[in-house]
């Protein structure tokens, strides 16, 4: 088996080494290399910002500070998409506030605070906030969802062996190759027929670190595996990037025809992604479930609490 043909998942150096292959590029060219991992990245974005928030989205929980205003967004935010307030077990929905105008009137009001703020407002490209204050302090109470941000270029890690054990989250590594980076990629064992890959979820030690979901292959140790980094929109999309690098590199080349060709074949799986995944009923939504909703009969809401 061959990492980049017969993988479920295409990795960063997958995707690289097909579109360095299609086009004939030596891997000594590194300009070029390079050239296609940008290109590879521009081609993601453009697939996330057709199916926007309901393919995938990252959730963020912070601490309320007793009559603090202002709060900063996560390093990797793009564009907030839904902000609420948890009190007592309940998720009260903040409405945005976009005009900078509009916010600045509501905040002529002499500053008070209320159990649980109304309004939000971005300021700047990284801080949140809110409006009345805060009344308490209150742990994990402000909950932001939003599209992070999207790049991949980390190349494939293959060093040593893997032990994993079936049922089980974590995976031990012979090397000491692991660090915090590597959360959010993916791991699969290799040399096996339909090996499924495992997202990393968090980071142990320099060689062990946990997965996502239980391993449900056979367990054992010394194994080959692979730690790579892949674009998160569904698998049967991953080709399309390949496509938009290769229209790139024969774009800067003048040489329109073959450019045109790749660009079609991209434009034809962006079109396919988009009917797919652009609405709520057919995306699928990588975020935890709310447990509650907001109730209308609390008024006002009881105070926050930690």
């Amino acid at each position: 088996m061959t990492r980049e043909e017969d993988s479920v998942i295409y990795t960063f150096t997958g995707l690289s080494n097909r579109t360095i292959d299609i086009c004939g590029i030596k891997s000594t060219d590194s300009q070029d290399v390079t050239n296609i991992g940008q290109d590879l990245n521009q081609g993601l974005k453009l697939f996330k910002n057709q199916a926007r928030r309901y393919w995938t989205r990252k959730q963020a929980a912070a601490g309320l500070i007793n009559n603090q205003q202002y709060y900063e967004l996560p390093p990797d935010c793009v564009r907030v998409t839904e902000v609420y307030v948890n009190s007592n077990g309940l998720n009260y929905p903040v409405k945005q506030v976009s005009s900078e105008y509009l916010w600045n009137k509501i905040n002529v009001i002499p500053a008070i605070t209320i159990n649980v703020p109304t309004y939000y407002f971005i300021r700047g490209r990284n801080e949140i906030g809110l409006w009345p204050l805060p009344s308490a302090n209150a742990t994990n109470a402000l909950n932001v969802s939003y599209e992070p941000q999207l790049q991949i270029g980390m190349a494939d890690v293959i060093t040593g062996t893997a032990t994993v054990s079936n049922a089980s989250t974590t995976v031990s590594f012979s090397n000491n190759i692991i660090d915090p980076t590597f959360v959010g990629r993916w791991f699969q064992i290799q040399n096996r027929f339909n090996e499924a890959w495992y997202q990393v979820a968090t980071y142990d030690s320099t060689s062990q670190l946990e997965l996502e979901n239980f391993y449900g292959g056979y367990g054992s140790a010394n194994l080959d595996y692979i730690l790579g980094d892949c674009p998160d929109i569904p698998e049967d999309y991953h080709l399309g990037l390949v496509y938009y690098a290769a229209a790139q590199f024969y774009l800067k080349r003048k040489d329109k025809a073959t450019s045109t060709l790749f660009n079609d074949q991209f434009m034809e799986l962006l079109k396919q992604y988009k009917e797919a995944y652009s609405g709520k009923t057919t995306g699928m939504v990588q975020n935890q479930t709310d447990r509650y909703r907001y109730s209308i009969f609390l008024i006002p809401p009881p105070p926050i609490t930690a």
